[in-house]
This record gives C-alpha cells, structure tokens and sequence, in this order.
C-alpha cells in the first residue's frame, strides 16, 4: 500500500518487524523509514496505516539517541524505558542496553580505537568509575571515543570485552529531541513522542506518536523521486541525462515541489547550484520547463523576481542564499553543477 506525492511517495510494509529490521526493509527497497514533515503527511500516513482493527501502528524513522560521536542510532538492545532526562547508556552482563542519569552515576567505561581505513575496533574496558562526560573526556583523550555499537555482532564483543564487569558506559546518549534517521530536519513532532529512542506512528489514538524501544510492528517507508546526480554536467548533458534515465530535469510546479526538493537537497548536505529543468528562451527572454509546463503563479526567484532578459544567463539552477534559503537563478549554460532529475 502506498499514498503518493508528485516528488515522495509513503509505503507500507505489513509485516510485524523489529526497528533494525525496519530500517533495513526500507533502505533496501525504497529511500529510508518515513519522515514526517507536518500534519497532512502525518495524516497520510495514519489513513495507510488503518485496517480492519483500526489497531495497526507502524515504525517511522524518528530517533532521540544519539552515539557520542554524533552517529544516529540505528541497532537497539534496549533493556526497560530511556525516561531519565538526560539518559546515558549502559551495557549490562547480559548484553543488554540500560539507562543512568549522565551527571550523577558513576561507573565503569569501555572506549574503542579505530584504525584509519579500517571498518572494526578494538575495545579497551577502563576500570575506572566516572560520569559519562567524564568518560567520554577520557576517551577521546587516551583513544578514539566511547564504543558505540552498530550490530548485533559488535555487540556481543563489546559485552565479552567486559569480561563479566557489571554494567558499564557506552556511547549512546537520550537528550530529548527528535532526529530523523535519513538525515533530514522536520520541526514537525507530537507531544506523546517526547521519549524514547525510538518512535512508531500509532492510530490509537489517530495520528498519534507512541515510543517504542522494543518489539515489533508494520514499517512506513518512504521513496523519494527526486534523483540527485552523483556527477557534475552542464546543463545540456544534464538534460540529456534525465530525459535517457530519468522522466527529464526536475521541475517545480508549486510551493510543495520546492519543500521537497529542499528537504532531498538538505538530506544530501548539498548547498548548490544544482540544475533543474528550467530554461529562458534566448529570443522572447520567457523561461518554461523543459517538460513544456510554463512557469505558474508560484515562483522563488532570487531577488524576488526573474533575471532581465538582455542580461541575464539562460539556464535555471537552485542555489542555496546565506539566509539558509534555497533560490531559484540563472546560470551559464556551459558550467558543471550537480542535478536534479524526475523519477
């Protein structure tokens, strides 16, 4: 099942899962577990989600944790609720994931060391007793950080490298804000949401976010159909790229094409230009599409309105302004940027 927008379509995958699982069902098939932008997708996603028992909930790609590094996190093996704000990890005898306050509980740490190029780690328990920011002081001064774990497998050597020590700090920190696993910044949330590593978009009550650290439920995922070339082109090749490959150069037809378009932008940390399919006709100076759509009543012109014919350049790129806004301009044919294509 699937609700679709022109640029990013929602999908449903109803079969009960894990959050690890979640996330690489979605990233394997589509883009990435749902983002949720504002009440409408948040309504989407509630009507796709609605069965017969109007009881089903699915997982969405929002995150409070975070590894000391700044890495989001993306394999659980939580142990009870991360309620205590701030909330630190810890690993236990049995491999499980705990929470202590950061400031006031004092224990032992396990820092790891990476070698450059090199993808494993080597683990080094440090029996000394010490807050988490302490710990990880210690760590980043006499290794490379506090271990942070991405699988089941390091897990497991991280709990052997304990040697049967009692609980003790990891890298994982609960600081209570949303972050979303695909990278992209939404100021979008609910209140019921406010806790928790991990959280899943339930209907019951409707639309509502309920934390979930643990368990199982159906997936939301979302595509988006906006590529984004890994190469630079002028925009002639670029033109011809997307039109072999793709539905064309990326048009913007409303406010909400633009939203998107800088979310996929944001997601990719890319500042610009980059083309899209926007071109001024050399001898009567209007601009159109190249999927022949003339420019409606929204535009996003920088400057608030569109380049003088005798002086300006004839092919349209998105650029990012010092202000954080994304702009439409007009640039030299022949330059090499970044693009956008239709999928």
């Amino acid at each position: 099942m699937k609700a679709t927008d022109r640029l990013r379509s929602f999908h449903l995958i109803d079969t009960t899962m894990t959050i690890n699982e979640a996330l690489n069902a979605c990233r394997k098939n589509y883009t990435d577990l749902a983002t949720i932008y504002n009440e409408e997708e948040n309504k989407e996603l509630e009507d796709i989600l609605k069965g017969p028992s109007n009881e089903n909930s699915g997982w969405i790609g929002a995150s409070s944790c975070k590894w000391s590094n700044g890495d989001s996190v993306t394999f659980t093996k939580y142990s009870g609720t991360f309620n205590t704000e701030p909330c630190c990890g810890a690993i236990n005898t049995e491999g499980r994931w705990e929470c202590f306050n950061c400031t006031s509980t004092k224990m032992y740490f396990m820092c790891h060391d990476q070698d450059p190029g090199q993808q494993s780690y080597r683990y080094s328990l440090i029996r000394e007793n010490k807050t988490w920011t302490e710990a990880q002081l210690s760590c980043r001064k006499n290794h490379t950080d506090l271990v942070r774990i991405r699988n089941e497998m390091e897990n497991d050597r991280v709990m052997k490298a304990g040697n049967g020590s009692d609980s003790f700090w990891i890298g994982l920190r609960y600081n209570h804000s949303i972050d979303w696993l695909d990278g992209g910044r939404s100021d979008y949330t609910q209140d019921s949401s406010s806790k928790g590593c991990f959280t899943s978009l339930s209907i019951s009550p409707p639309g509502s976010w309920v934390k979930r650290n643990s368990g199982e439920g159906s997936t939301l995922c979302y595509k988006s159909l906006i590529y984004v070339s890994e190469n630079v082109m002028s925009w002639e090749e670029a033109l011809d790229f997307c039109n072999s490959n793709y539905s064309g150069l990326l048009s913007i037809q409303s406010e909400k094409d633009q939203i998107e378009m800088e979310l996929e932008l944001k997601r990719r940390s890319i500042s610009g230009p980059v083309w899209v399919g926007l071109r001024q006709s050399r001898l009567f100076g209007f601009w159109i599409w190249t999927n022949g759509l003339n420019m409606g009543n929204w535009t996003n012109w920088k400057g608030g309105s569109q380049p003088e014919h005798q002086i300006s350049q004839h092919c349209g790129a998105i650029e990012k302004e010092a202000d954080g806004q994304y702009k439409w301009s007009d640039k030299d044919c022949a330059s090499e940027f970044t693009f956008l294509c239709e999928v």
